[in-house]
């Protein structure tokens, strides 16, 4: 049976977009920039220095080679210690066309914009980062790298894009939900979120080596939902979706195969949500 990946799936339903990052240079070692991203989120990756993000009152340190995903807020900064500075600044011009790379700080910037189901989907913290903590990723690293290498090249913005989603969905993978914290649900949860669907309980504990009452329990226990609440959730999120965007209810409904609108409200009064004030894994 060719396997799913959860992840991959929740991440789909809610709708993940992602823009280019820039680099933020500063001919002075110590300064603060204030974030203001075009949507939900600011990324920050860093290659070769540890920066500090700062948003309301929470103040979270990344380790070179690290990243984080950061919900927007008013506040939010990222800086080069602690304490607040100047924004970065550089000279107009350079005696030497090789000063102008001391301002290179190896820290990139770029917006994210995560669908509105995120909070009840992915239920990510206000500053979600790369794990362990204090260790660089070696996906972020490599992403960086290759992006240096990509400067100044013509046509290569499709492989920046790229390369920006990894160093997101890097983070995402660090920090999962809490639906997906229970390790021995991993393969069922595999299947009972295959976009394809039509899994029978047989077909989801197909070489996992639980019984359907064990799972029944675990899945409840982990999520807050039985196999089948939450594959009728999962399947939910598409018309939620389209719902919330703006679509037309009765094309949403004609789409996803409702005979009327109110059939398909109906439907969706009956789905409850998983729990996600479990405790994390990190």
């Amino acid at each position: 049976m060719v396997m799913g990946d959860a992840l991959r799936a929740l991440i789909d339903a809610v709708g993940l977009e992602v823009g280019p990052g820039e680099e933020i240079r500063s001919d002075d070692d110590r300064w603060t920039l204030d974030l203001d991203p075009d949507g939900t989120h600011a990324w920050v990756a860093t290659r070769h220095r540890p920066v500090w993000l700062h948003r309301d009152d929470t103040l979270v340190f990344i380790e070179a080679g690290g990243a984080a995903l950061v919900e927007q807020h008013p506040t939010t900064s990222i800086g080069s210690d602690p304490e607040r500075h100047g924004p970065p600044r550089t000279a107009p011009s350079y005696d030497f066309p090789h000063e102008a790379l001391f301002a290179d700080t190896g820290v990139v910037v770029g917006s994210a914009t995560l669908g509105p189901l995120a909070a009840e989907v992915l239920a990510l913290p206000s500053i979600a980062t790369t794990q362990p903590a204090g260790f660089p990723s070696a996906d972020v690293v490599l992403a960086l790298r290759h992006v240096g290498h990509l400067d100044g090249g013509r046509w290569h913005g499709v492989q920046q894009d790229a390369l920006a989603r990894l160093v997101v969905t890097t983070v995402l993978h660090d920090n999962p939900p809490p639906l997906l914290r229970d390790n021995s649900l991993a393969r069922v949860l595999d299947r009972l979120f295959d976009p394809a669907g039509g899994h029978s309980t047989a077909d989801l504990l197909d070489g996992v080596g639980m019984s359907p009452r064990t799972l029944e329990r675990r899945c409840t226990e982990t999520t807050g939902c039985t196999p089948a609440q939450l594959g009728r959730w999962f399947r939910s999120l598409g018309v939620r979706s389209a719902l919330t965007r703006g679509d037309r209810p009765a094309e949403v409904a004609a789409r996803f195969g409702f005979s009327t609108t109110a059939s398909m409200r109906r439907a969706l009064q009956r789905v409850p949500a998983p729990e996600t004030d479990l405790p994390r894994r990190f």
